[in-house]
């Protein structure tokens, strides 16, 4: 089986099931500020998403399985990819966050993935396709999962070595995602 082929086995398998409790991945928060994650229609996650399926748990992150930095679906709980012990990765819940509380216990309806052509890297050459972004559709609307890092302005640079979720079309397009694309239903 391709890389392709398993990516897309892997990011369909959540279509049927029902999402129970959402939590975000960050590192170790040293500061004695709590972190900040909540920009309204759009959430920072950072290292990844865990969601605990009617199936079992199911992990978001980013990864370099098609070049550097895209998104991508794990039938596996985010423990199963993190360093464990002393100011190890954290979590914390956010199935009762108004964006998520309207969609927890509800099934996938849909997935989309938003591939992107990227220039030349190092490890790869020019015209890689990387996964840059996720759309998960339930019936309470649609959320992305983009492999991006916020920028000072607003935007994304995408991709990256980090998680973002978005909410609304608005917040997709104002990170820079063209009209047209998988991002509008």
């Amino acid at each position: 089986m391709s890389a392709w082929e398993d990516f897309d086995r892997k990011t369909a398998s959540l279509v049927g099931l029902r999402v129970d409790a959402v939590e975000y991945w960050d590192i170790y928060n040293f500061s004695p500020e709590p972190r900040e994650w909540d920009y309204g229609h759009w959430h920072h996650a950072v290292m990844g998403v865990g969601l605990q399926t009617s199936a079992g748990p199911f992990s978001v992150l980013w990864t370099n399985t098609f070049s550097d930095y895209g998104v991508e679906v794990f039938p596996d709980p985010m423990t199963s990819f993190l360093q464990q012990g002393e100011h190890a990765p954290e979590s914390w819940s956010v199935t009762d966050h108004a964006q998520w509380r309207s969609r927890a216990g509800q099934p996938v309806t849909a997935v989309a993935t938003h591939w992107e052509l990227m220039g030349s890297t190092i490890r790869f050459a020019e015209g890689a396709r990387v996964p840059t972004a996720l759309r998960l559709d339930f019936a309470a609307g649609p959320v992305w999962l983009v492999a991006g890092m916020p920028n000072e302005d607003g935007t994304l640079f995408v991709p990256a070595d980090e998680i973002v979720v978005a909410f609304t079309t608005e917040a997709m397009l104002g990170f820079g995602f063209p009209v047209g694309s998988f991002t509008l239903a």
